[in-house]
């Protein structure tokens, strides 16, 4: 019969109850951890070796678990707060924190959003300026051997700016249709 990972005990403190939650409370420990501390000292052990054997019997499957936290009120609010920041759970944000890999916190949308708006202005008056060039250059008006030469090179950058014009339309779309919908508001395309 295979037994039990977890060694379950209970135990009798015949008063001394009070005691041992206090003590528990200024190592800043549970009472389960404080009791495990006492009686690996009892009996010599190290508290290592207890853990590494706990370790070896843990599932790596990927599979997820509910794991209840008691937190001071301070601490639930600001888990609360950078877990929202960084756009994930709760539970994914204690989990990069355990792995050493904190969730990066998102850049603020409004500023991010802000500059992608105002760079695609400017390469869209950067496209519209080569778009007029190029054709300048095609109807022979401003045509030179210098400037044939580099005509190849402004038609792939033309090319590149409109690429990148309708990523960032395709990107800008999408995120206000994400945003209307988490705030309620009616999309461009329910509007219509």
């Amino acid at each position: 019969m295979r037994q039990d990972a977890r060694d379950r005990v209970t135990v009798d403190l015949r008063g001394a109850g009070p005691v041992v939650h206090e003590r528990a409370a200024a190592r800043g420990v549970t009472v389960a951890a404080f009791v495990r501390q006492a009686v690996l000292t009892v009996t010599e052990q190290s508290p290592g070796a207890v853990d590494e054997r706990e370790d070896g019997n843990a599932e790596s499957t990927g599979k997820l678990v509910k794991v209840t936290l008691r937190l001071p009120a301070a601490h639930a609010f600001l888990l609360a707060k950078r877990a929202r920041r960084a756009d994930v759970s709760q539970g994914a944000y204690v989990a990069g924190l355990i792995d050493g890999t904190p969730p990066q916190v998102a850049v603020d949308r409004r500023e991010a959003i802000t500059a992608l708006l105002r760079s695609t202005d400017q390469l869209a008056v950067i496209s519209t300026d080569l778009t007029t060039f190029m054709r300048l250059l095609r109807q022979g008006k401003s045509a030179s051997p210098q400037l044939e030469g580099h005509r190849a090179e402004l038609m792939s950058l033309s090319n590149d700016l409109r690429g990148h014009l309708a990523v960032a339309g395709r990107f800008l779309s999408e995120l206000h249709e994400s945003t209307s919908r988490r705030s309620g508001a009616p999309s461009a395309s329910r509007r219509t």
